[in-house]
């Protein structure tokens, strides 16, 4: 039924799905382990920088950046499952 109501029609068209799908999730869940092993942001630096003639220390990591991390990693995780389905969808219809 998730496989109809995505609107492919064709194994290709289901193939085409399948890898946009993985590849959403594979950067939702990348970003969501960078940013829950560094506990900052995905913009913030995590290395001493210089500004003019004095070096500048990074922020420390936060607790709230971890947990955004694991939020990251959950989104990532729900694009698995439609890359699953078209990807059987693909395979039964190729099959057939």
């Amino acid at each position: 039924m998730a496989v109809a109501l995505a609107g492919a029609d064709s194994p290709g068209e289901h193939l085409q799905l399948a890898a946009f799908t993985a590849m959403a999730a594979g950067v939702f869940i990348w970003l969501g382990r960078r940013q829950r092993r560094t506990g900052r942001g995905l913009a913030a630096p995590s290395e001493t920088m210089r500004a003019g003639d004095r070096l500048v220390q990074p922020p420390p990591p936060s607790r709230g950046y971890r947990i955004a991390g694991g939020v990251w990693i959950g989104v990532g995780s729900i694009f698995v499952l439609p890359a699953v389905f078209n990807l059987v969808a693909a395979i039964g219809q190729l099959v057939d």
